[in-house]
């Protein structure tokens, strides 16, 4: 309760934030990415590539990691200020007799799995009962869907080999060449091999996990309790580029090639590579857009009920010893109002304007 009256007090203070731009120092926040980055972050890249970090007053470092459990740490001894992982390695952390991590969630962005299995077209695999003893390639063992899918199997009954792939080129090598007999990466890594040319087909994942959310932006707890007003801004801008992004996704993905030029397809017609880079970031933006009620959009705010499912998920798949871990530490919604205080109409428009 002391520290939701600290940042209450906080807020107050921040409260004078205008979501209109105005000329400011730029207050300098490393973002930490639990991938190298790709065309799933286009969000993130395009808020600064399109200004709207600048504009609320933030200067922001982007810098990659491997896996949530190589971030972790660095925000743990805060040299990254925000950070984008998985939440089942901080929840893991809840436990009765661990050490909880000093991190919490502040903003909810991906709102339903960002994880999916995929085997090749021709494959004899046909759902994840089928994977048994099978090779299947990760990302890394460090990754934050690792706990996830080991849940999963243990649910379904059966184990399989995890074996560190990579992402990208060497994940796509690996799966061509038929090294793994299946891939569990997240989505855009696997639309971006359809668009390359790969037959692929998804296995279907049950539902409780398919609807789990996903990667959100986190901050150290004494950050969110002493700077909350640095973390508004940040998602505020990463609102902002969300509305943006909805109605002019090319001018998106343009915005992105400007600060990742060497992602940009050096062949083919543009407006070909446009559509296919769209259907890349489409497939992990999308889930930033899944909201309940679409009239009604609440940008950044955690559902309680979706922290205590993703608990006793994780404890059905014996990856916690209880269900009942203090989920409500694990995040906050008190920098919501905030971030939500800007003039959607006006992002429309600009929008739709951009090239």
């Amino acid at each position: 309760m002391k520290q939701s009256r600290s940042i209450l007090l906080a807020l107050a203070a921040a409260a004078a934030v205008s979501a209109a731009p105005v000329a400011r120092a730029q207050t300098k926040l490393v973002y930490g990415n639990v991938t190298s980055v790709t065309l799933s972050q286009g969000v993130i890249v395009a808020a600064k590539a399109l200004g709207f970090f600048k504009e609320e007053g933030i200067d922001v470092e982007i810098v990659e990691f491997n896996g949530t459990g190589t971030l972790l740490p660095q925000m743990t001894a805060k040299r990254v200020q925000v950070g984008y992982p998985n939440p089942d390695v901080l929840m893991i952390s809840r436990q009765p007799g661990k050490d909880p991590l000093p991190i919490k969630y502040f903003y909810n962005a991906t709102r339903e799995s960002a994880w999916e299995f995929i085997v090749p077209a021709d494959s004899p695999i046909r759902d994840l009962k089928d994977l048994k003893g099978k090779k299947i390639g990760v990302g890394a063992l460090s990754f934050g869907n690792i706990p996830i899918t080991k849940a999963m199997f243990k649910e379904l009954g059966f184990e399989a080999e995890l074996l560190p792939v990579g992402v990208g080129a060497p994940a796509f090598l690996a799966f061509r060449e038929k090294r793994v007999d299946a891939l569990n990466l997240f989505d855009s890594q696997h639309a971006t091999l359809e668009v390359q040319g790969t037959a692929i087909r998804r296995l279907a994942m049950p539902k409780k996990y398919k609807d789990l959310f996903s990667n959100g932006f986190v901050a150290h707890e004494d950050m969110i309790r002493d700077d909350p007003k640095s973390l508004i801004a940040f998602g505020r801008a990463i609102a902002k580029t969300s509305v943006f992004c909805e109605v002019n996704r090319a001018a998106c993905v343009k915005a992105f090639w400007t600060l990742y030029p060497n992602q940009k397809p050096t062949s083919g017609d543009e407006a070909t590579n446009i559509r296919n880079a769209i259907k890349i970031m489409d497939a992990r933006f999308n889930k930033y857009l899944d909201f309940d009620d679409q009239k009604k959009r609440r940008w950044g705010e955690f559902p309680a009920q979706a922290w205590k499912d993703f608990a006793a998920t994780l404890y059905e798949g014996g990856q916690l010893s209880t269900k009942d871990i203090p989920v409500e530490t694990c995040y906050t919604n008190a920098l919501v109002p905030e971030m939500n205080r800007f003039d959607s109409a006006a992002i429309v428009a600009r929008a739709r304007a951009a090239q």
